[in-house]
């Protein structure tokens, strides 16, 4: 390589290494990014659809304590950068259209919700099924739809 290359190639990593970590800090501190935000809120608003629950901080104790001692509920931790967890979009979907009436079927994203740490959620995707108040059941990871239906069934699906 010329002399010449190794500057321009030097220039450009530079630039993307320095990008990186504005775009970075920038994420960190909660500032908007607009091109980044976009896309964000876009994904989303995607996730959530009309079958499967929403649950936050506020509404947690009604749509899910209180819930699950009718009948059961199944809890699915998740964050948005969480590939994994976007794995679990279309079985949610899946299991909410499946088992309408007979099971709640419901996400809360712990990066905006801290009753993660009442459950004590370290890794994502977290998925709970509740039974009368208490947790009946718990999976990490990517989970086959029938292994879910299945925890659902023997608690009352």
């Amino acid at each position: 390589m010329k002399k010449s290359q190794i500057v321009a190639l030097s220039v450009a990593i530079f630039i993307i290494f320095g990008a990186s970590i504005v775009v970075w800090s920038l994420h960190r501190s909660g500032t908007p990014i607009p091109l980044l935000s976009s896309l964000a809120t876009k994904s989303a608003t995607e996730k959530i659809s009309k079958h499967v629950k929403n649950f936050t901080d506020d509404n947690f104790e009604i749509d899910v304590i209180e819930a699950s001692r009718s009948t059961p509920v199944l809890v699915d931790f998740y964050a948005d950068w969480c590939f994994p967890c976007r794995m679990l979009d279309p079985i949610m979907e899946e299991l909410a259209t499946e088992l309408k009436g007979r099971a709640v079927i419901g996400k809360i994203d712990t990066d905006k919700n801290l009753i993660a740490r009442r459950f004590g959620i370290t890794k994502i995707p977290a998925i709970f099924v509740l039974k009368d108040g208490e947790i009946k059941g718990s999976f990490f990871g990517v989970v086959p739809k029938e292994t879910l239906i299945k925890a659902l069934k023997e608690f009352g699906a």
